[in-house]
């Protein structure tokens, strides 16, 4: 009765437990749509300001290319003109309401698109724009909604430096936000809208009266479908792309943003979609998937009950379980023919029995010899402490700087007794150097720390000290004493600059990332160099490939990396005096770059360490260098290596991902 009120007990936990979690469950996923269709809402913002883009960049380059065309053919008024323009022009027009319209120095209309066009009120001031206006250059006028919703554009008309006219091409705003925004719907209710980058509405579907209003003084009107203008403002200030925001219905809703330039100023595209559509979906499976969850669980309970007591019931009838049959060859093949790693059956005398085919493709077909052929064996099984037991090896079946790792358990028979062992073979080489790389960051972590401290407590210190170096040097008059002080304020210096590096080692400033070409970095760095002291009797060989991708990284600090790469291999050099290699090339999709000295080499013992902080070789250097071009290069997406032997030179790799356009 008392095992039947705790499996009873249990089962209504777990039953709990797992609505709990289904609840939780559901939360996050209606979040996560919340995020991906704000994701799908931003794409949709962008394509719309894209299409917009592409229409008035596409009207302008049409509206150059007919006032170039006028100034071979001149800017008359007569009725070749019409035809002439027209011809030029019609494929510029993309449905939009244009009105565009030719104008000669005297102010008169030699060509319009429309029947009745409305007076020009200032020419003159046109034209005096359009004087100064380059050939080739267009003009957007900025008071576009305070003038009847239109966009206005000019261009000069001239021929050999001298204005022969000019045109003014004017394009109804709600001609575009129809033909752009009208037809986006979101969902069932979402919509899109526009205003300008001064927060002026354009364009509102549900809201045609709230336009030409500012979110930044707004009145009682504007505030019919939004409880705050907060997140606009915040897109306008180019703080986010999407978000949410509670409607004065109290409904929640989500909102993404795209960015159009239109000249100097901008137009702001926005998708607006209900929370609850988002989520509606989640809301309608959440009940039932608990429901199927509870009929699942309560299925599995009666089941197991029932296996319960049938096997309660043959565990009378059967006194002695079956002995598993440990070499079944082919069953064993079949199961773990598949498996990425190495299998072995060994009998006690390290015999091998079997092995399946990973391990056949690594090593050939050993079986029936001794495993000292694939890797040395240690002990006997017998005399090894425990049931499972590890070992490491390193360069197995001539896979050089690869490491793997060997997990023997032993095979015992009914009574207790070794009759051989199971090693399962595993490539830990990426495993391992995955934790040398959280190592390495818990190092720089830990740094961190030590290094706020460090600035905070002996920074303030330091300047006193050093000031008072200076006054007492100042003050001094026998020579010991000012080299006694010049000594100390040289060693402060140094200090305070071991803490300047630490404190940027812990916390690198946010990076300006771009497409950068990796040649001319290279090329850079080589000038800033090439006086450097230490590399003047250095012969510097340049072996740079063409054609090679561009990086995505912050050229300041990548040039910093090669700068220090290039004085640690000036340093390697004995007297001097030698050559250093520096080659870029392209590998699959990374672009490397190496930098090959002729100098002493680095022990074998000290290369896994130099990238540590404040390890060093040198006799004045911090360790400080090296740890902070790992941390930037890793900051990139890449990874810096080094290659050494001792007496033979190093190689230093930076390998980068590759970017998406070509170097020239």
């Amino acid at each position: 009765m008392r095992s039947k009120i705790i499996i009873l007990a249990i089962f209504v936990f777990l039953v709990s437990l797992l609505i709990t979690l289904n609840v939780i469950f559901h939360e996050s996923l209606r979040d996560e749509l919340a995020i991906q269709h704000n994701k799908q809402q931003l794409l949709i913002a962008k394509t719309i300001a894209d299409s917009i883009n592409s229409t008035i960049t596409h009207l302008v380059v049409e509206t150059i290319s007919v006032a170039k065309l006028l100034a071979e053919k001149g800017v008359y008024k007569d009725e070749g003109i019409k035809a002439f323009i027209a011809s030029s022009f019609e494929k510029a027009e993309f449905n939009l309401d244009i009105i565009f319209t030719v104008f000669n120095k005297a102010g008169e209309a030699v060509f319009t698109s429309v029947q009745d066009p409305v007076p020009l009120k200032d020419f003159s001031n046109l034209l005096q724009l359009n004087e100064r206006l380059p050939e080739g250059e267009v003009y957007f006028f900025e008071d576009m909604l305070r003038d009847d919703m239109k966009l206005r554009m000019t261009t000069p008309v001239r021929k050999d430096g001298k204005l022969l006219g000019l045109i003014l091409i004017t394009i109804n705003i709600n001609t575009i936000s129809e033909k752009f925004l009208s037809p986006i719907k979101s969902g069932d209710r979402g919509y899109a809208w526009m205003m300008d980058g001064s927060g002026t509405l354009i364009f509102h579907p549900t809201q045609p009266g709230m336009v030409g209003n500012n979110l930044y003084h707004a009145d009682e009107k504007c505030f019919g479908c939004h409880e705050s203008f907060e997140l606009e403002k915040k897109v306008l200030e180019g703080d986010v792309e999407f978000g949410r925001y509670i409607a004065p219905s109290r409904e929640d809703k989500v909102l993404a943003f795209s960015k159009v330039n239109i000249g100097k100023t901008s137009w702001i595209i926005c998708i607006s979609s209900p929370y609850t559509e988002v989520i509606s979906i989640t809301e309608r499976s959440m009940k039932l998937y608990s429901w199927l969850v509870v009929a699942i669980f309560a299925t599995v309970f009666l089941g197991a009950s029932v296996v319960i007591l049938i096997n309660r019931r043959r565990m009378k009838t059967e006194k002695e379980a079956k002995e598993a049959v440990l070499l079944e060859k082919q069953k064993l093949d079949t199961i773990v023919s598949a498996i990425g790693s190495g299998l072995m059956l060994l009998d006690k005398d390290h015999k091998i029995l079997w092995i399946n085919k990973t391990l056949r493709e690594w090593a050939g077909n050993v079986e029936g010899f001794d495993c000292g052929v694939v890797f040395p064996v240690k002990a006997k099984y017998e005399d090894l402490p425990g049931d499972i037991f590890h070992d490491t090896f390193a360069d197995l079946f001539g896979r050089k700087g690869r490491t793997f790792d060997v997990t023997s358990a032993p095979v015992k028979d009914k009574d207790g007794y070794i009759i051989g062992v199971l090693k399962l073979i595993q490539d830990v080489t990426e495993v391992k150097k995955l934790e040398a790389g959280i190592m390495h960051s818990e190092k720089l972590a830990a740094l961190g720390r030590l290094a706020a401290g460090v600035a905070h407590e002996i920074g303030n210190p330091l300047t006193s000290i050093s000031s008072f170096a200076q006054i007492l040097k100042s003050k001094a008059d026998d020579d010991f004493t000012k080299e006694s002080l010049d000594t100390i304020y040289h060693h402060i210096m140094r200090i305070s600059g071991i803490v300047s590096q630490m404190s940027r080692l812990s916390k690198l400033p946010e990076m300006d990332l771009r497409h950068c070409n990796i040649n001319h970095l290279i090329e850079s760095t080589l000038d800033i160099v090439k006086y450097d002291n230490k590399l003047k009797d250095i012969r510097i060989i340049k072996e740079l490939s063409v054609g090679i991708p561009s990086v995505y990284v912050d050229e300041n600090y990548l040039v910093q990396v090669f700068i220090n790469l290039m004085l640690n291999a000036a340093d390697a050099i004995p007297d001097g005096k030698g050559t250093i290699t520096v080659r870029s090339m392209r590998e699959n999709n990374s672009v490397i770059v190496q930098y090959m000295d002729s100098g002493m080499g680095i022990p074998a013992d000290a290369l896994n360490k130099i990238f540590d902080p404040f390890f060093t070789t040198k006799e004045k250097g911090t360790g400080l260098g090296l740890s902070i071009s790992y941390e930037i290069i890793k900051r990139f997406g890449g990874e810096l290596k080094a290659d050494s032997q001792e007496g033979m030179g190093s190689v230093f790799s930076v390998n980068l991902p590759a970017g998406d356009i070509e170097d020239e």
